[in-house]
């Protein structure tokens, strides 16, 4: 209700509303109204400022509880690295000049994926390789980590011997026992076959329980303060009982 006082005593306000309606209102009937808006206001703001507290609270809660979890993913990761590199002093295998084509793990810390036969494919590197004693030694390895494509397309890896290789072996290879042959590299569309080892099979395995365990204790950790809060508000109303 809007509008001008016009008049009022100790008991009485006289008010012309802006709908043009003049009224007689108690001044009891003013105050009540007025205390009643004032404590309702009152109400609101420490409503809103439980609701931030809380807020608040939760946030630190589940902050802790992240902070606990990335430290246990650091202390495995580092015991992960132990046990690799615990792993790796035993036997290493060396290449040889008298290997010729060796199928491995051809690029350190690059996971290739081989493409099936029937693969539209196309050439990404040729690398022509050189023999002596009638392709009983050959004079240098290749460097993988050029051959092979930086991203993850698959590819087809082959030996063969081209026309040119051909003539060089056909020439020397009487004359000084020289011949050649060369790697293909070629890079597939669609998709392909990638050599995973076990120990990189048990890592994603790992990865994949330790982010349902992340997410399964995050959302523990969330219902357990929610539950907190309720039993605190029970509490609260039983002691205004």
């Amino acid at each position: 209700m809007k509008g001008i006082i016009t008049n009022q005593n100790v008991e009485n306000v006289e008010i012309d509303t802006q709908d043009g309606k003049h009224m007689v209102i108690s001044k009891k009937s003013v105050l009540k109204i007025l205390y009643k808006d004032l404590a309702e206001a009152e109400e609101e703001k420490i409503r809103k400022e439980e609701e931030e507290k809380r807020k608040l609270e939760k946030e630190k809660a589940i902050a802790a509880k992240q902070e606990e979890i990335r430290k246990r993913r650091e202390a495995l990761a580092e015991q992960e690295a132990a046990n690799r590199t615990k792993s790796n002093e035993g036997t290493k295998v060396t290449h040889s000049l008298r290997d010729s084509f060796v199928l491995t793990s051809v690029a350190d810390g690059n996971m290739i994926t081989l493409a099936p036969e029937s693969a539209k494919c196309q050439t990404f590197q040729e690398y022509p390789e050189y023999f002596w004693l009638f392709g009983g030694l050959r004079f240098s390895e290749p460097d993988w980590n050029v051959l092979l494509p930086k991203d993850s397309r698959p590819v087809r890896i082959r030996q063969t011997s081209t026309w040119k290789d051909l003539a060089i072996t056909l020439l020397g290879g009487f004359a000084i026992t020289i011949t050649r042959k060369t790697i293909i590299v070629d890079v597939c569309e669609g998709n392909g076959y990638r050599m995973v080892s076990d120990s990189e099979i048990n890592r994603i395995k790992e990865e994949a329980v330790e982010q349902i365990k992340t997410e399964q204790e995050l959302k523990e950790a969330e219902e357990k303060y929610e539950l907190e809060l309720l039993e605190k508000d029970l509490e609260a109303l039983k002691k205004k009982k």
